[in-house]
């Protein structure tokens, strides 16, 4: 029965003489059977350690009970050839013929402790800070870019609390959480949606981002953190958020401010083309045209520009909107172009969304015209249609115009970018980057799908309105 057990067996009297081994035994430690039988179990054990053995031997007969060999320290066994290997030992008290021995079960664990070298290397070797906790949320290893971040030396890290870590405010949640994470382990971001701060050393707190991993080992459950300090990239933001907040100001007050001495000109130039046409020369009528229609052109263009700073600078709150109610309000104020077109708009029953109604009645209005203006030889079709995509609605605006070659897709939501020359359709050129903007400020996605004389479908994402009370 003993040589059938995978774990080498051997079995120890109170004289520290070997009484027992079975084949796994000779295969771990290379000696033949008769080489061990009668001989002491330091036989087995580096000279390192054997000077201190027999108290520890006699310890576990004054108290025999099952146990772990020295739990919580590196074990070692000392083969023939003189090689040390790293082991786990159970000992378990059994009583025989010749008086209460001790069965030690060894495991050869050479290969876990590679595996667990090639481990702590990769983690050392981590940009990121690497910490990993036991089932009672003590530090059991961390990396130097964790001593790094937090200010700690190693030492001061292992056998604590991971919550020295956290800061105050957040430290009596904490258990909670990772109460919650033990439940259902899986690789995961930590506290998606909100902001998280790390606690250093000195007090002071940082912006960070976590990655949770769960790991099984022999000795239990452990979960390894990995955690990036995103203070420059929070910094960055930050600024790039003020930046953009001045830029749509700036753009707002100039286009605003520009409108009126070009509406000047604009008059001015028309009242020359009216009251002068024909009366000086050929030439002096094409100029003073040319100056009425750059003047026109020029007033869209800043009407444009102030619709696209409008998104941002002036957007109201993200409320419950009808969408199917603000389409019906968009080809009731688009009658006369559908009516001179001979378009058509479809669609199916639309959902409730997160939206601001304004912006939502623009969105789809820039699609639908777009639509339109961009018509085939035929009447254009336009159908709009709905469905859920978890938490979102993906709406979808498809027509039956002239299409675009993808290779244009990204550049036609750029402003004021153009696929046609000047003068073939009208307008400046901004409608798509408006809708885009729009359709980011909603915290959606819009893309464009098509291909020369087949159409186009553009697509975006809107937020599901929150049912009442959720």
């Amino acid at each position: 029965m003993v040589e059938a057990i995978p774990n080498a067996i051997v079995l120890v009297d109170r004289e520290r003489r070997i009484r027992l081994v079975n084949r796994k035994a000779e295969e771990l430690f290379g000696y033949a059977r008769e080489d061990l039988l009668g001989a002491t179990v330091e036989t087995l054990i580096p000279t390192r350690f054997r000077e201190g053995h027999p108290r520890q031997v006699d310890d576990f007969f004054t108290r025999p009970e099952t146990r772990a060999m020295g739990a919580g320290r590196d074990l070692f066994g000392r083969r023939k050839n003189g090689e040390e290997v790293p082991i786990e030992i159970g000992l378990s008290p059994i009583d025989t013929a010749e008086g209460l021995c001790t069965l030690a079960a060894i495991i050869d664990i050479t290969e876990r402790k590679r595996a667990q070298e090639r481990f702590e290397l990769v983690v050392e070797a981590s940009p990121s800070a690497m910490i990993m906790i036991d089932a009672a949320r003590r530090i059991r290893l961390v990396n130097r870019r964790a001593e790094e971040m937090f200010g700690y030396a190693r030492a001061e890290f292992l056998g604590q609390p991971i919550e020295m870590l956290v800061p105050e405010r957040y430290r009596a949640g904490h258990p909670g959480h990772v109460a919650s994470f033990s439940s259902r382990p899986e690789a995961r971001p930590m506290g998606a949606g909100r902001e998280l701060f790390g606690l250093r050393k000195d007090g002071s707190e940082m912006p960070v981002e976590i990655g949770l991993t769960p790991i099984d080992a022999p000795d239990g459950h452990y979960v390894v953190a990995s955690i990036i300090d995103i203070t420059e990239r929070r910094r960055s933001e930050d600024e790039l958020r003020r930046s953009n907040a001045e830029l749509e100001q700036f753009a707002y007050v100039a286009s605003h401010d520009l409108q009126e001495p070009l509406r000047m000109v604009a008059n001015y130039t028309e009242l020359l083309a009216q009251r002068y046409a024909g009366q000086i020369d050929d030439r002096a009528d094409k100029y003073i045209r040319y100056a009425s229609d750059g003047a026109r052109r020029m007033q869209r263009l800043v009407a444009d520009l102030l619709a696209y700073s409008r998104v941002g600078s002036q957007g109201k709150p993200l409320v419950p909107v009808e969408a199917e109610q603000v389409l019906q309000a968009v080809t009731h104020a688009l009658q006369r172009l559908l009516r001179e077109s001979g378009g058509l708009v479809e669609s199916d029953p639309l959902p409730r969304v997160s939206a601001d109604e304004g912006q939502l009645h623009q969105l789809l209005q820039n699609l639908i015209s777009n639509a339109i203006k961009f018509r085939s030889e035929a009447a254009p079709r336009v159908r709009i249609t709905a469905r859920p995509q978890g938490q979102r609605w993906l709406f979808q605006v498809s027509d039956n115009g002239i299409g675009i070659d993808m290779q244009y897709a990204q550049r036609v939501f750029q402003m004021f970018q153009r696929l046609h020359e000047l003068g073939r359709y009208e307008g400046s050129g901004i409608g798509l980057a408006i809708a885009k903007r729009i359709v980011e400020r909603h915290g959606g996605t819009i893309w464009i799908d098509s291909a020369p004389g087949q159409g186009s479908t553009v697509s975006f994402t809107l937020l599901a309105a929150r049912a009442e009370g959720a």
